[in-house]
């Protein structure tokens, strides 16, 4: 048990275990400073030698408008950002106060003007001008659930004065009902008050208006809680937070099928933490019951039209009463990780309205699951269909992205019906949101839900650190070094063979001999003042520093470039060229896995195919090579691709940019078949290789199709199916999995790259258990240079 747990248990000095107060050196006055850094860490009140607790007391007149009033009041006052208010907390107020991003700047615009003005006559102090431009009442709930429960705030002799009859009598039902409740009533309610179904919605605006009563929205350890597709979420993260870190720990691993009592254990968390925040989360309407049955008040089956909750959520699964307890069956599912590329392109490329609603979920929830991804699927596809739309990488994510999800649900079903897909054992996963969590709560959820993990190609290196050889099985990167900038290196060494000493010859020329694109990883702190001379006859290269997806540079801007990168993170960059012999070279994409009998056949006269299929099982592996190759558009022709395919061919290189989008190659004819690839090899023409990507390609609708073609033939052979992939096309990719994983950290370690050790955040203070952590990526402790003739260490 950590430090901290004693201290969250409020355990005194000598109620300690021997070995805590020995780790603490038998020093209290120890014990009492890790308390109090406790406290400072986690923002909470301190007392001496113990946190003291905050304990609601009733009756002091404290509504939740008075509440959100005073935050929005206090930040104003202080002329703060509005990003100042936590996420969670300003989309409380927004549904309270109706004061948003807009409202605020506005507000505070107002204020400033009012007070700041040399024509201002007004005598009042700010505090008081402030005061007045605030809103007055509240504006009504708008995410009432029929199952919240009423409860009643503090009411004076004279709020009762003023109140109409049916007002006295309503208040008098709810003391009534929260005080005692029969042994009937409370098998049914579960929890004792009246549920908001049983009032007439206006009679209780009206009192929830003059802060008479309030809303409890009770969750139980059997719940179940589900996200729905966001509408009024307010993205307004802020760090340093650890009750806002909580609850996005919380929000973005609610799933369906696992009730709070489950989802507390997988998160290493107390029961009582999850119950509240998923309250929270129901109160603001972020989140609603999975399950519900039971009866529904007339007043919510028939809202009036003039009501202003006439918008509470009238699906018969959020608006009736839930029942306690979870499916018996718990069946894993099958999920597809994406990055925020694609929540990017959803909100930017004006596709539809209804999408950009979608991509705040997928970005802030970091998951679509259920109804809502039905929903989704719905639009994106509505949105493929639409065929004046223009060609571009918006409008090609999408399309692939729905081809994606159709051709994974269609792998489950047992239905040969291809109108209607079942997605129900399908999720989409956000990379980002799967950082959030720690390492071990991340494969503890994800290998109990899911048996198999299918990412999107590329991934971005920033949230492709998360991946984990834990994992349940991956279509995509096994490890988190396959997404790095060590995989290109070892691609770039493996398909050239490189042994150990490095030939200085100059070869500006391909000729006719195929070869892998050279490169050199430089360590950190570094310098370039010149290139090796395999790299020197290059004008453009491919610079990619850790952390950072690669970059496209010419050699005017190389050296100033890297030496600046270089000062920060390790870089390695790889030559680039765009012509050859004056024919242009384009940027091809051969899908992934290979036949055994083209890899056979082309591997007889490719030595970098032949060398990298030795390190890498690329008849299994799934994903594709990115290539660089002669234009073949007079020389080899598809078949498939009709004129106005061979006019749109592009050049896969964005020219004149500093940026390098591989994954902005939409045209067809950017995706080489395997016969097409023996044709051009037949012909003596060159094909370098680049790099490898594992994963589904979501840029290019030709690649995508290609690949999960790719995957259908080698699981067609006969063998019992369990969705995607067959039985045996499993136990081969976990097998090429776990070799890619041995050879990628064997060569990482025999080049001298170092994990390296830091301590703990919580050491210094402890708060956590003393222990070294390893950063995600090794550093390289030198600096190589890597071409077909062979690996060598590069001195400046």
């Amino acid at each position: 048990m950590l430090l901290d747990d004693y201290i969250k248990k409020d355990l005194l000095w000598s109620e300690l275990p021997t070995e805590v107060q020995i780790f603490l050196n038998n020093d209290e006055e120890e014990y009492d400073a890790r308390i109090l850094v406790y406290f400072l860490q986690n923002q909470l009140e301190y007392g001496g030698k113990l946190i003291t607790k905050r304990k609601i007391v009733g009756g002091l007149k404290i509504t939740p408008f008075g509440y959100y009033r005073s935050i929005v009041y206090r930040t104003m006052l202080a002329e703060s950002s509005y990003d100042r208010i936590p996420n969670f907390t300003a989309a409380a107020c927004y549904q309270v106060l109706g004061i948003g991003r807009n409202e605020y700047i506005d507000l505070l615009n107002t204020y400033k003007g009012l007070i700041c003005s040399p024509q201002s006559d007004l005598k009042e102090p700010p505090s008081v001008i402030l005061n007045n431009l605030l809103p007055k009442v509240p504006l009504d709930c708008k995410t009432l659930e029929p199952w919240f429960i009423v409860r009643v705030g503090s009411v004076s002799l004279n709020d009762v004065e003023s109140s109409r009859p049916e007002e006295k009598a309503l208040l008098d039902k709810i003391i009534d009902n929260d005080v005692a409740l029969n042994a009937e009533a409370r098998e049914l309610y579960s929890c004792p008050g009246l549920r908001v179904s049983d009032v007439p919605i206006e009679l209780l605006q009206q009192l929830y208006r003059r802060g008479l009563i309030y809303f409890d929205v009770p969750i139980f350890d059997d719940d179940c809680i589900s996200v729905p597709t966001l509408d009024g979420f307010i993205m307004n993260r802020i760090t340093g937070d650890s009750c806002e870190t909580m609850l996005y720990k919380i929000f973005v691993s609610l799933d369906p099928r696992s009730c709070v009592r489950d989802l507390a254990v997988d998160l290493g968390v107390q029961t009582e933490f999850v119950r509240n925040a998923a309250s929270i989360f129901c109160r603001l309407g972020f989140a609603q019951k999975s399950e519900s049955k039971g009866a529904v008040h007339v007043s919510f089956d028939n809202p009036s039209s003039e009501d202003p909750c006439g918008n509470i959520r009238d699906s018969q699964g959020s608006l009736e009463s839930p029942a306690h307890g979870h499916t018996d069956v718990h069946l894993k599912k099958i999920a597809f990780i994406f990055d925020s590329t694609i929540t990017a392109y959803l909100m930017l490329g004006n596709l539809s309205a209804d999408l950009k609603k979608h991509s705040v979920t997928m970005f802030e929830v970091g998951k679509l699951t259920g109804h809502s991804l039905e929903a989704f699927y719905k639009k994106l596809s509505a949105v493929s269909q639409l065929r004046e739309q223009d060609v571009g990488i918006y409008y090609e994510h999408a399309r692939c992205l729905s081809e994606t999800m159709c051709s994974i649900a269609r792998s489950y079903s047992v239905s040969e019906d291809t109108t209607s897909l079942n997605l129900d054992s399908f999720d989409l996963l956000r990379c980002g949101s799967l950082e959030s969590l720690e390492p071990v709560t991340r494969s503890r959820i994800l290998t109990k839900n899911y048996d198999l993990l299918v990412c999107m190609a590329p991934l971005s290196y920033e949230e492709a650190q998360v991946f984990d050889e834990s994992w349940p099985l991956v279509i995509g990167p096994p490890t988190s070094e396959a997404s790095s900038p060590w995989f290109r290196f070892f691609v770039c060494c493996a398909a050239s063979k490189a042994g150990t000493q490095l030939s200085t010859q100059t070869r500006r020329n391909f000729g006719t001999e195929s070869c892998t694109m050279p490169g050199m990883l430089l360590c950190r702190g570094s310098r370039l003042d010149c290139l090796p001379a395999p790299l020197s006859c290059f004008s453009h290269f491919l610079v990619t520093s850790w952390d950072h997806d690669p970059v496209f540079m010419d050699i005017y801007t190389l050296f100033n470039a890297v030496n600046d990168l270089i000062l920060t993170s390790p870089v390695f960059i790889q030559a680039y060229d765009d012509e050859e012999d004056g024919d242009p070279l384009l940027q091809r994409f051969l899908p992934l896995p290979l036949s055994q009998k083209f890899l056979e056949e082309s591997g007889k006269n490719l030595r970098w195919l032949r060398n990298l299929s030795e390190k890498v099982d690329l008849t299994s592996l799934v994903g594709f090579l990115s290539l660089l190759v002669p234009d073949s558009t007079e020389k080899t022709e598809d078949s498939t691709l009709d004129s106005a395919s061979a006019a749109r061919q592009a050049p896969a290189y964005q020219a004149n940019t500093s940026q390098f989008f591989e994954n902005t190659l939409v045209n067809p004819r950017a995706v080489i078949s395997e016969s097409e690839f023996a044709q051009i090899l037949a012909s003596g023409r060159p094909i370098c290789l680049l790099t490898m990507h594992m994963g589904i390609p979501l840029f290019n609708l030709a690649l995508n199709k290609a690949v999960f073609a790719g995957i259908t033939t080698l699981s067609s052979t006969g063998e019992e199916h369990n969705g995607l992939l067959s039985s045996g096309m499993r136990g081969s990719l976990s097998k090429a999995n776990k070799m890619l994983r041995s050879q990628l950290r064997t060569f990482i370690r025999e080049v001298g790259g170092m994990y390296v050790k830091i301590n703990s955040s919580y050491d210094a203070t402890g708060t956590a258990e003393r222990k070294n952590i390893a950063s995600t990526w090794p550093l390289p402790t030198k600096s190589y240079c890597c071409t077909d003739d062979g690996l060598s260490i590069w001195n400046e």
